[in-house]
């Protein structure tokens, strides 16, 4: 979704400030943090900016909701800001056709910063990458 990322609140994680949120109309960074998210009915919302990136051939960073109600140690709003490796592998889940990587993807790595927590996400994953 593109509301606020729930890491843009005030007190989220061990860091300075919380992660930007802009304004839905003009794009602009608020540096408000306290300004409501676009589907509360306030201006707050996901920055177009914060889509994956290359770095290298084998690497990219990005930014993720972490899906932290399985039980795979994310916790929750300890997680903002923090960065995790993940790497694309071939692997499926043992229960379902799903999971893996395409065969472009397999063996390269992505950087991750949690900016938004996924408490409504079940299942077995951990992040779901941001895609604005």
């Amino acid at each position: 979704d593109c509301c606020k990322p729930s890491c843009s609140w005030p007190g989220k994680g061990k860091v300075k400030k919380p992660v930007m949120a802009c304004d839905v109309e003009t794009g602009e960074i608020l540096y408000d943090a306290n300004e409501p998210s676009v589907c509360q009915g306030g201006r707050a919302a996901t920055c177009k900016n914060s889509k994956p990136f290359n770095v290298s051939e084998g690497l990219s960073m990005g930014f993720a909701a972490a899906a932290v109600s399985g039980g795979h140690g994310l916790v929750g709003d300890a997680n903002c800001g923090q960065c995790f490796e993940l790497k694309f592998i071939e692997k499926e889940h043992p229960e379902g056709q799903w999971g893996g990587a395409g065969p472009a993807l397999v063996g390269k790595h992505m950087v991750v910063q949690v900016t938004n927590i996924g408490y409504d996400v079940t299942g077995d994953h951990s992040f779901d990458i941001m895609i604005p």
